[in-house]
């Protein structure tokens, strides 16, 4: 490790968020990824100059992205893909559920998972477990050679839709997820923070609502990113959103936080117009 200096996580040219750390870690491969640590946030990783999540209060997000289309699932899950979540946090809730038979995962910088199971292995799931199948893969490909009808979640873990990721943001994108998701089951993608990056929502929103009957933003506040996160959710049938079929509860997450999540403000509503 370095000595500790001051590092800035730039938001925009005038604004950012600032950490006393220690580097770690520092490469620049398929994308340029760094690894510190802060006295009050633990290790945390950052992507492109963005940080990714923290060891503080990462269960919020994977519970969040994990938890929550399961609870609007008629019956338990067996059969997931996630997309994505190098860092394995996504597997490592899926693990958690006893019915699951089946994960697939497509991850496509083989750097960005090495380094999380060397520095963060306390937060992923086990890879070793005979029902997970990793695929060195973009996750774009990995749908449209997987079968259809084959998954009850697809969980898409990514960046913003910048470098590797901006195919996992396309029409194209959405109708291979649309085609692998059982007609019950339930797509889930992080859509980036509304309030600093607008454009991602007002961009992507009218092309899943193409391709899926039903789709509803979510909203979760995750205290590292300083703003509430948003995620795209999308069905091929009608849910009852606010009233959870499968009752998890987690470190973060409980039935009741739905009818939180699916409450939009104002200022997001008029981004979907």
């Amino acid at each position: 490790m370095t000595g500790s200096f001051w590092w800035r996580e730039k938001i925009f040219k005038d604004f950012g968020h600032s950490y006393k750390v220690e580097l770690v870690f520092e490469e620049k491969g398929l994308q340029e990824i760094q690894i510190f640590k802060n006295p009050s946030w633990g290790y945390f990783f950052v992507l492109d100059g963005i940080v990714q999540f923290t060891e503080k209060d990462e269960f919020i997000y994977h519970e969040t992205i994990t938890y929550l289309p399961i609870s609007l699932l008629p019956t338990p899950p067996e059969e997931v893909v996630i997309v994505g979540g190098g860092d394995g946090g996504v597997l490592r809730e899926l693990q958690k559920i006893p019915t699951i038979k089946k994960i697939i995962q497509f991850e496509i910088d083989t750097l960005v998972f090495d380094l999380c199971q060397k520095y963060f292995f306390k937060i992923s799931g086990d890879y070793n477990d005979p029902k997970v199948n990793l695929v060195i893969k973009d996750g774009y490909l990995g749908l449209k050679e997987s079968p259809s009808e084959g998954f009850d979640l697809v969980i898409v873990d990514c960046t913003d839709p910048v470098g590797p990721a901006k195919t996992l943001y396309t029409v194209e994108f959405y109708q291979e997820a649309l085609k692998v998701l059982k007609p019950y089951g339930v797509f889930i993608q992080q859509a980036s923070l509304p309030i600093y990056f607008p454009h991602i929502i007002k961009e992507a929103y009218p092309k899943i609502s193409q391709v899926f009957p039903y789709v509803k933003i979510v909203r979760c506040y995750v205290p590292c990113y300083g703003e509430e996160i948003a995620f795209f959710l999308a069905t091929k049938e009608p849910k009852d959103w606010l009233n959870p079929k499968q009752l998890l509860s987690g470190k973060y997450y409980h039935p009741g936080l739905n009818p939180y999540y699916f409450s939009l403000p104002q200022t997001w509503l008029e981004l979907l117009k």
